[in-house]
């Protein structure tokens, strides 16, 4: 191992120098780019990253908790019987979905009758199934799957009675958003037409008809830079369609920053025409941020001047009418909004507390509270335009989900039965929300999972995430059981919601982008002060981490503040932020926060930049970093740039950076029994 890390360390010193002026941004670094070859030179960097691997996991495999934690993952991941059941969809008498076991840990295509028989449609044997959608009268269904965790992927379709595959395959699709057409024999998809090159993320995001039975090369774009005058082909433009039978409304979005979107209308005969044309009705600058047509009426959800959301309508065929005020609230996230047969549901926060709510079509102003049990939350709504009753999931941070049924004209709420709920896991553990104030005065939400009646006396092994970007908020969607290993030992888990999501609407995603990024570090470090000065834990005991936009908050932490931290874990992390026009999703992410092409937008990209905020001569604490080298979205030179500054400023000290990377996998690896050793490993929690 030795001959091999001095070989690289040989590559490494000759490709500096090779390249130190090739490296430089275009924009130049104060300095010059000690790790710059790490862009280009992938093959280097990917062998780089995958020794440096080898010798984390052989450290990590070696040490005594190491197959206890694994042990325990697997038990905790085989907790009883229950399936994973998602992406409801209701279609008639059918009810469609998706649902892993621990047999078949993958996506698999199920269909229930009213009867409750249920029956397999999809059993892929490569990759998993991205989406699915059920033609309107419930006999086919177009699927896309990805192979190997790929973010480009194939439609294909099937005959829901028979399970036989239709000769329609289409591949090459980013984000598919099918669209059913009315003659339930052709359907409208979203595809890049750079999809399958290493340039799709530059490539023209558009929507095509697609008619069953016929090839690819046939699809009509009905949606694009040949249908509309001002059309701007950026990426992961988000287009998405609703239909009615008169109308037909498209979206765009111009980046994937949560902004507001543009509206287009058109009426839905002239999808079928060769010459198409759409008018726009609503501008960005309008801040619509959803919308769903239901006959001749277009409903919106846009954000307000109260950073909350305002609710309304307008005639279609009075474009230039007043919109029509449904409801309206102050400060708060709008969470879910859809539409059923009879009513729209909203799902939100209005001034911290949450409301779920059914306003139906007959009487727009008899809006009718669905009762929730106290600390739940709605975290998904599964509705049809064929049925009145919904199906909706409750579940908080320490209950798992719950499927529920409800009937809007009894108002009767009902165990759905599709799931048993079993509460028992965490029967000794409670979730608590603090408030903590951060550097200007701005009041951050803190919320805190332990075991009931901690003790505050400064010892508790304290694991703290954020991620704060894209107006993405932090709400308990995703029940884990695995995160009993932690909390077993006598560990708190604490979520710290930054601005820059969207828990308190769109006024804190605002002040935490482009130049008010610095607040989603400066709300984090806060925080961490806030679980030590409380006596929670102690700088000894607090570790860190964050996923891709996430590790802007936590490598910037972890530059600015080292001292606060025991350990911290980065995985497909975003580090190296003035050159976010050199990853795949960078000029996607300059309406986030900031173009390297502007000046003033360069320096605060410079400023959240965690790579070149590390330090000479200051002892920062241990780090992991994972990586999928077939991430498509930011590409592992990232990490390995912020992991190869980082030892090489603590080269003194053995078993202080650690990278984990994985030749198959992308964007979403998970490491998670690794980075629960690490930090076990670090806070000097033993079995």
């Amino acid at each position: 191992m030795f001959w091999l890390k001095k070989f690289f360390l040989i590559i490494i010193v000759f490709l500096s120098l090779v390249n130190c002026i090739s490296c430089v941004s275009n924009n130049s670094y104060s300095s010059v780019d000690s790790y710059g070859w790490m862009e280009t030179e992938k093959d280097l960097t990917n062998n780089w990253l995958l020794s440096e691997s080898n010798r984390s996991m052989k450290i990590l495999e070696k040490l005594d908790l190491f197959s206890s934690i694994e042990k325990r993952f697997s038990e905790l991941t085989d907790y009883g019987t229950e399936p994973i059941i998602h992406n409801i969809r209701l279609k008639g008498d059918n009810t469609f979905y998706l649902k892993r076991t621990n047999k078949h840990p993958y996506n698999r295509l199920f269909v229930k009758d009213r009867f409750g028989k249920e029956r397999l449609l999809v059993d892929p044997s490569v990759g998993y199934i991205y989406n699915f959608y059920p033609s309107n009268d419930g006999k086919y269904i177009a699927y896309a799957i990805s192979e190997n965790g790929s973010e480009v992927s194939t439609i294909n379709v099937i005959n829901v009675k028979t399970k036989a595959h239709l000769v329609d395959s289409l591949s090459g699709i980013t984000a598919s958003n099918i669209v059913w057409a009315s003659d339930n024999l052709s359907f409208f998809y979203h595809r890049n037409n750079f999809a399958n090159s290493n340039n799709r993320k530059l490539g023209t995001e558009e929507l095509y008809l697609h008619r069953l039975g016929s090839h690819i090369e046939k699809d009509s774009a009905i949606f694009g830079v040949a249908n509309i005058d001002d059309y701007q082909a950026n990426t992961d433009q988000n287009i998405n369609l609703s239909l009615s039978a008169s109308w037909a409304v498209a979206s765009v979005e111009s980046s994937i920053s949560g902004d507001a979107i543009d509206l287009y209308l058109t009426d839905s005969n002239s999808l079928y025409l060769e010459n198409k044309h759409w008018k726009k009705i609503i501008d960005r600058k309008q801040n619509v941020e959803d919308f769903f047509v239901r006959d001749n009426w277009l409903y919106l959800a846009k954000y307000n001047n109260f950073s909350g959301y305002t609710i309304s309508r307008l005639n279609l065929n009075h474009i230039h009418s007043p919109e029509e005020k449904i409801i309206e609230w102050k400060k708060g996230e709008l969470d879910l909004f859809t539409v059923s047969k009879d009513a729209i549901y909203l799902a939100y926060y209005d001034y911290g507390k949450y409301k779920f709510v059914a306003i139906p079509f007959s009487d727009l102003h008899n809006i009718k509270m669905i009762p929730i049990s106290d600390g739940n939350e709605v975290t998904a709504i599964f509705s049809s335009l064929d049925n009145k009753e919904i199906l909706f999931t409750q579940q908080n941070w320490n209950m798992p989900p719950k499927i529920l049924q409800y009937d809007p004209d009894s108002q009767l709420i009902e165990d759905s039965k599709i799931i048993n709920t079993d509460t028992s896991l965490f029967a000794d553990y409670e979730s608590e929300q603090k408030w903590v104030k951060s550097n200007d005065g701005e009041l951050i939400p803190l919320t805190l999972i332990h075991r009931k009646g901690v003790k505050l006396d400064g010892s508790n092994p304290t694991w703290l995430f954020a991620y704060g970007a894209y107006g993405q908020s932090e709400y308990p969607y995703y029940y884990d059981t695995t995160r009993l290993i932690w909390l077993e030992k006598g560990g708190i888990i604490a979520i710290a919601h930054v601005r820059g999501g969207g828990e308190l609407g769109p006024k804190w995603h605002y002040d935490g982008k482009g130049k008010n990024k610095i607040n989603s570090v400066n709300d984090f470090i806060k925080c961490a002060k806030y679980l030590i000065d409380h006596h929670y834990t102690n700088s000894s005991k607090l570790v860190i981490s964050g996923v891709s936009a996430g590790g802007i908050v936590i490598g910037s932490a972890l530059a600015r503040h080292p001292e606060l931290f025991a350990a911290a874990a980065i995985t497909s992390g975003m580090l190296n932020m003035s050159r976010l026009d050199q990853i795949p999703i960078g000029n996607a992410n300059y309406a986030e926060f900031g173009s390297p092409f502007n000046k003033q937008e360069f320096k605060n990209l410079q400023t959240i930049d965690a790579y070149l905020n590390l330090r000479e001569g200051i002892n920062y604490p241990p780090v992991m970093l994972s990586v999928g080298l077939q991430d498509a979205r930011v590409y592992p030179w990232q990490s390995a740039k912020f992991a190869a500054r980082l030892g090489e400023i603590n080269s003194s000290q053995n078993e202080n950076v650690f990278i984990i990377a994985n030749q198959e996998d992308g964007h979403f690896i998970n490491n998670f029994v690794n980075m629960v050793v690490f930090f076990m490993w670090k806070t000097n929690i033993t079995d």
